[in-house]
Formats: C-alpha cells, structure tokens, sequence
C-alpha cells in the first residue's frame, strides 16, 4: 500500500494512527516486497504481528506463505477478517497471547513491523520455547534498538538483549527505512534485521534461565566490574569461585565478555 491508500483506508475507517499502540503504517511497497524475500525461498507458517491495514500481509499470501495474524487494534483486525478472509486474525496483545490460542500454530516465521514500544519485549519473547520451530523472523526496529540487537562484545551496545538472543538466532541487519517511508512519519530512522535459528542448540533450557540471571547480574551496572554485578546475585565469594572456574577476569566489565564466555559462566554457576 502506497501513501494514498493507506490515506484513504484510514479515513474509511474513521482511524487516526495510534500513537500509544506504535503504529506507523509502512507505506513503501518495495520496501514490503524485500522483507518477504527475506524469509527464504519456501513457502512458511507465518505469525505477522501488528498487521495493520494488511500492507505487508498482502505480500506475504501473493509469495504463498500462509499466514495468521494477531492485531491489538479491534477496528484494524476485524477489518483484515473482511479484507483477507484467508488469514485467521486474532485480535489481542502478542506478549500476552499464548502462540497455540493463534489459528496455525506452530509457526515456522516471523514477519513483522514492530510497533517500538514494544520491540524488545517481543523480540525476547521470540526466544521462548513456544516459538522453537521459527526458523527465521523478519521484523522492523528503531534503528537503535535493532544495533543492540545486533551487537556483540565490545560494542557500546552490547547488552542484554543481545546476549539473551544470542543463543537462539543469529541477528544481522538487511536495511534501513526513512520516516518517509511511513504514515505518520516516525522521529526515527526504522531497521529491518533477520534473525536466522542457529543450527546447533547451544545451551539447555534450564542453563538459558541461569544464564539468563547471569546477564542480567552483569548488566545491572555497566561501569562495574564483573566481580561486583556478579556478587550481589550470588555472593562474593561464590562469584569469585565461579569466575575462577570460568577462567574470567573477575577485573573486566561485562561489556568485554563474549557470550560464550557468558554461557561458561552460567555452566559454573549451575554447578
């Protein structure tokens, strides 16, 4: 859907974008057409969050995907019921809904443009049990978010997020979209990232929540050294045993610690 359509669908509808929902409704057609190549060559399972006035879901069904859709504006999910009869749509918020309560489950794609408020929550959530058959995901950050996404060690973007992605998907950047791309224009430049399900698992379920409380240990305060985040999660002296076992620098920053080391130190941990 191009700037007038989106124009004229929006008024038929009486709607004004949301902004407390993040909407911003993609306005290139090009820009739709590469996030669908994007997801590979074969036909998937697709969950599109956030569909909107369908302009990225229309793309999808003419590839051959099959796709449901989960919406958290009602007037936008019961007029995609209308509009496409072929894609089940769920109306209802994605970080609270069960993926099973969605028509199509399980899902071995992701496509989406994400609404920024809630960007780095759904993505984490993508890293959860439920969704272990997606294969690949497709999604649309602020370009901020989607370089912490992507980041790894010794970047000023390193983080959590990153790191909790880490062991599921491989993350790269496709491309950026100007606001103009969109209807409203949003204060900021937009990403397009992949995240690709690694082929090897690299940790339990069980060593990802220790892992898990790890990271968010050494995070808590990004100026510190590992041994003081970690201390107040486990104890000094525990810390200290457990990055002597890891063979850590107690003395480094979190932000110098590579994930597999991360991943050594929550296997201690569990010890």
């Amino acid at each position: 859907m191009n700037r007038s359509e989106t124009r004229k669908a929006l008024a038929e509808l009486g709607l004004k974008a949301d902004k407390s929902l993040g909407q911003n409704f993609l306005i290139n057609p090009l820009a739709a057409g590469k996030i669908v190549r994007a997801l590979g060559t074969e036909p998937l399972q697709i969950l599109e969050i956030g569909p909107g006035l369908g302009a990225l879901t229309e793309k999808l069904l003419a590839f051959g995907h099959r796709v449901s859709a989960i919406e958290l504006s009602e007037v936008l999910a019961e007029r995609l019921t209308v509009t496409m009869p072929e894609v089940p749509v769920v109306h209802g918020d994605f970080l609270r809904t069960n993926p099973s309560d969605i028509p199509g489950f399980p899902f071995n794609g992701v496509a989406s443009n994400l609404p920024y408020n809630i960007s780095s929550q759904a993505v984490l959530k993508l890293c959860a049990p439920e969704y272990s058959r997606v294969d690949r995901a497709v999604i649309m950050l602020q370009r901020e978010m989607a370089e912490r996404l992507c980041c790894l060690e010794g970047g000023r973007n390193y983080g959590r997020l990153s790191l909790m992605v880490w062991p599921w998907f491989t993350v790269r950047k496709l491309f950026d979209l100007e606001p103009g791309e969109f209807m409203p224009e949003p204060s900021v430049v937009s990403r397009v990232v992949v995240m690709e399900r690694k082929k090897e698992t690299v940790m339990s379920r069980e060593e990802y929540r220790i892992y898990g409380r790890v990271v968010k240990a050494a995070f808590s305060s990004r100026r510190k050294k590992i041994i003081n985040c970690l201390a107040r999660a486990f104890g000094k002296d525990s810390a200290l045993q457990i990055l002597k076992a890891a063979e850590v620098d107690p003395d480094l920053r979190a932000e110098r610690i590579a994930p597999e080391k991360f991943a050594e130190i929550a296997g201690k941990a569990e010890l």
